[in-house]
Order: C-alpha cells, then structure tokens, then sequence
C-alpha cells in the first residue's frame, strides 16, 4: 500500500511538472533589435510557420504608432515607421489546421539618429584637356575633398547641351566608357564628333554639389595638328531671325548678355499641378552653373501655353516662386542666367508649368451609417507583459528540473524493486 501511495504521489508530481513546463518554456519572445524612432523599420519576419497559416489576432500587448502586424500563409511580420520610444512586446495567436500557437515579439524604439552635417566639397584637382585621334583613347582625372560620389558630364562646345557620361554611348555611337564611379574617367573610341566637347566632374555630398572646370577633348590628325585648324570653314548663310521676345533685364543684374558665356544647365524643371480655391502652391527650379558662376531667376506666366506672349512677374526673381492665381488656368516659366567674371550669359527657359484651379463639384449627401460598437482593447504594458514572460520562463525551467528528478527517482524505484523482487526468488 506504501508502493502505492508513492507511486501516485510521484504520477501526480511528473503531471505538474508537464504542465508547468510547458507554457513556461514556450514563453520566449523574439527579439527583433531597436529602431530609430520616426524611421523605416523595413519588412521584419517574426514567426515562420510550417503549416498553412488561415489566421493571426493579436492576444496581448501592443505595438507603436505607425506599426502594423501583417500576416500570410508562411509566416508573421512587421512593418512601418514607428512614433513612440520604449520597448514593446507583443503576443499573437496563429490558428493553422492543426491548432493555435502563440507568436511572441519585442523589441525598443530608441531615439531619432542624429544626422551628420554635410561638410562643403573642395575640388582639389579639375580635368585637363586631352588632344586624341580619331578611335583614340583618353583619360581624364578629377579629385575633391568631403565629397560621397562623383557624376561625370560631358558639356558640348556652346554649353547647350550636357551629357552624363553614363549615356554618352547613346550620342556618340562607338563611345566606350569606364571609370564612371572613379576618380579617372576612361574614354575610348572617341569619335570625330566629340570635338570641342568638355569633360566636366560633379562632385556631391548630400544634396550639396560642386562641379569643375571643363577639359576640352581636342581631336587632331595623324601629325598632331587639331583638326578644327586644318579644315577650312565653309561660310554659313547669312539667315535673318525671327523675332523673338527678349526678356527686360533684371534688378540688380544689368550686365549685357555675352554670347561666349557659358550658359546655365536646369537639372529639374518646375512642376505643375491642379489646385483647390485658396490653396497655396510653389513653383520651383533647380539650376547648376558649369563654371561655378553665379545664376539668377525671372519668373513669367501667361494665360495661354506660349512663352513669346508671357509677361514678367514683377519681384519673382528667386529660384522659387509661390503662385496668387485664384481662378483658371496660367502657364509659368522661369528664366536662367549664368555670370562669371562680368559675363553674363544668355537665359536659359524652363518648361510651361500648368497650374488649373478646379472648382469641386458639390457631392452628394451620404447618410450616415450606425456605428458599431467596438469592444475595448486588453489593457497591457510592456513591462507587465516582460514580466510574465520572465515568471512563466523561471516556472518553466523549475519545472523541467523537477521533471528530471522525477525520473531519476523512478529509475532509481525501479532497480530497487527489481533487486528486492530478485532477494525473494532466491528465498
């Protein structure tokens, strides 16, 4: 009767033990790491699942502003740009065919990273030009202090047109360029066409940039002399232009306009949009000089999308311009002009930027449908969830040396019995 008190007492012990083992070792979160606050977190997998998942609801916990769970049939995930600093923890419950199973997560959202200033670039070293042969080979080296990457251009002999040099193979077929990322740019191949054309490297850091001078590719004959020298020019016809509308000149910039000044390069046009009565809107262009000169603005507008019947905007001189328009549509262009050492060169225009005032229709009343109600979410902190987390940890290891000990002890019961039932045969 003893043997068989014992035994009960040590069934009923081991069943305590599976029980509390259990949810204690199940109570693990993990830990996906700190993010910034106010930044992306990307797209972060939690729980993976072998099964089919058919569902995902949270069970307790919370997550920060501005971050949601998402599920699908493999596995459980988190995303977005968290608001609120602090650590958080989370419980969910996948349901598979097999059954539900808990999904724990954690992790801390630490302060905003301090952002590091951007130092000013300092060009150490420009292109110089380079005289080649048709089919020949040249390099041109270009190097700046505090500078994160470097964008090499290809600037035609009037300024007008510039080139990346990553698409220069596009315009000049048989181009073959290297070293776009580098300090030295390679070019070879070059055609008779390049002549006159300048190699000009851009130098950026954040979103400020610096570009320096330009290195004219010179092609020349098979004895070295330049070719635009050898060729007689042919007189061009004398053709009489069409009137064109000329600009006034610009307070403060009344320097004549020389037709040897290199002219400005607009990188990014003004944009146009539709607008609502009384909403503000602000035009603006974004312009780089080839020579680090100096640029200036005019703005124009007309009701119609012709710049020759566009008029200036007195006071609108900056690279930016907040419309006033209140009614209709208008067009607006913005004028560029390049100086350096006393040369001012001639304007360069932007593209029409529409901007549509759209009166909205009247819409139609909907009626308002009952709310339903929606029950309180579960109260919880993240501390009080860590800390059950780390009590049902602690009980779940407790309970796995308390199962350990009940098996050592049923062994240990039944060699003894084994040795006693063994005494009594002999007997």
């Amino acid at each position: 009767m003893k043997k068989l008190r014992e035994r009960v007492v040590v069934t009923l012990a081991l069943a305590l033990c599976i029980a509390f083992m259990l949810p204690g070792l199940c109570a693990s979160a993990e830990n996906i790491g700190t993010y910034p606050v106010g930044e992306e977190m990307g797209w972060i997998t939690f729980y993976e699942s072998r099964l089919p998942i058919i569902n995902c609801v949270l069970n307790s916990g919370y997550l920060p502003s501005n971050v949601e769970m998402y599920w699908d049939e493999n596995g459980v995930y988190l995303t977005g740009v968290p608001e609120t600093m602090g650590s958080f923890v989370a419980e969910y419950y996948v349901f598979t065919d097999e059954g539900v199973s808990p999904a724990y997560v954690s992790f801390t959202v630490g302060a905003e990273a301090t952002p590091v200033p951007n130092q000013n670039i300092v060009i150490t070293k420009s292109p110089t030009g380079e005289h080649v042969e048709v089919g020949g080979t040249a390099k041109f080296v270009a190097r700046a202090q505090n500078a994160e990457r470097i964008v090499w251009r290809i600037v035609s002999n009037d300024t007008t047109n510039t080139v990346k040099a990553a698409d220069a193979p596009q315009y000049f077929p048989g181009l073959q360029v290297s070293g776009l990322d580098s300090a030295t740019l390679v070019l070879g191949n070059i055609p008779q066409s390049m002549d006159g054309w300048r190699v000009e490297a851009q130098f950026w850091n954040g979103n400020k940039h610096a570009e320096s001078y330009g290195a004219e590719i010179t092609i020349v004959d098979g004895n070295g002399v330049p070719v635009r020298q050898a060729v007689t020019p042919t007189p061009a016809p004398i053709i009489t232009p069409a009137p064109t509308f000329v600009p006034p000149s610009l307070s403060g910039n009344d320097l004549p306009v020389d037709s040897e000044a290199r002219t400005a390069n607009i990188m990014i046009q003004p944009q146009g949009v539709e607008l609502l009565p009384g909403e503000n809107y602000t035009l603006s262009v974004i312009a780089t000089s080839p020579n680090n000169g100096t640029l200036s603005y005019q703005w124009y507008s007309a009701a119609t999308n012709n710049r020759s019947a566009a008029l200036p905007i007195s006071g609108a001189s900056d690279a930016s311009y907040t419309i006033n328009q209140t009614d209709g549509t208008a067009y607006y262009w913005v004028a560029v002009w390049n100086t350096r050492d006393g040369a001012r060169s001639q304007a360069v225009y932007s593209d029409a930027a529409q901007v549509t005032i759209v009166v909205p229709a009247t819409p139609t009343p909907i009626p308002t449908p009952t709310p339903t109600p929606t029950p309180a979410p579960r109260p919880a902190t993240p501390s009080n969830i860590s800390f059950q987390l780390v009590l049902f940890g602690i009980i779940g290891v407790l309970a796995l040396v308390a199962l350990i000990g009940v098996v050592i002890y049923l062994r240990a019961d039944a060699k003894q019995k084994a040795a006693e039932e063994e005494e009594e045969k002999r007997k």
